[in-house]
């Protein structure tokens, strides 16, 4: 596997497929995300493509989550504000994309990996799904991927989520909202979401954009919105607790 990471766009027939990868568990250094956004984007403007299915590498972890070196290297806070607008961006590629976008959560998804399922049109997990937000543990909070949990699941279970900072299993986030469905594995997953790909793909565009603009109606503001809140993140990460924890945590 790239050491610095992946993404690959592979269309299929009227659908697209892409895949992300790192070798640190599927986490999302900032390059990584911003080349997720392009392979958004490229697809979304692509008319030869009705719909878009999202997955990472594997069997295990979907996404770890944000790169911890780099939130460790974070010295000021418009690196900081940048840094956090890396998921961000992604929600934002998601939302404004005019396709129904699909993923497919095959295992663990931590921090703003919980973000991008969030921000799925329709999101299907299997047994193996945990879900966990530990930004609070670690002085600093899940602020720029909280809108896309609320309007998912509502805001008592996303406060749960970020206040408990524990695991999650499958069943509970089915429960929750944030799963459509829940398979037994990765295999029958996968298959599953190919399946739901090439049925969404096959209605009528037109029907589909403006379904998916209704959808979304409410969240006009999320440019502005996620930007504030990459910024509150950012001055967070720089105070000496949020220092503290965050080596802790590495060294563990």
């Amino acid at each position: 596997m790239n050491q610095a990471g992946s993404i690959t766009s592979e269309l299929r027939t009227n659908w697209m497929r892409i895949v992300f990868s790192h070798p640190s568990h599927n986490s999302m250094p900032s390059s990584l995300l911003a080349e997720l956004v392009e392979h958004i984007e490229a697809a979304a403007s692509n008319e030869a493509v009705k719909s878009i299915m999202i997955r990472s590498a594997g069997d295990d972890t979907f996404c770890a989550g944000a790169n911890l070196d780099e939130l460790l290297a974070i010295q000021d806070e418009e690196s900081g504000r940048k840094f956090f607008m890396g998921f961000a961006n992604v929600i934002l590629a998601m939302r404004r994309c005019p396709k129904p976008i699909v993923v497919a959560v095959q295992g663990k998804a931590i921090g703003g990996g919980v973000g991008i399922a969030a921000a799925a049109d329709y999101c299907l997990g299997c047994r193996a799904s945990e879900v966990k937000l530990s930004e609070l543990a670690i002085a600093i909070g899940p602020f720029v991927i909280l809108p896309a949990l609320i309007r998912k699941m509502g805001v008592a279970a996303a406060s749960e989520l970020c206040l408990d900072t524990e695991w999650h299993d499958a069943k509970w986030g089915r429960e929750k909202g944030l799963y459509q469905r829940v398979y037994a594995g990765p295999e029958e997953l996968f298959r599953e979401a190919r399946l739901v790909a090439r049925k969404l793909a096959s209605y009528s565009p037109g029907a589909a954009e403006r379904l998916k603009r209704s959808l979304w109606e409410g969240t006009e503001d999320w440019p502005q919105l996620l930007a504030e809140r990459a910024g509150i993140t950012g001055q967070l990460v720089l105070q000496p607790d949020a220092k503290a924890a965050l080596a802790k945590f590495k060294k563990k």
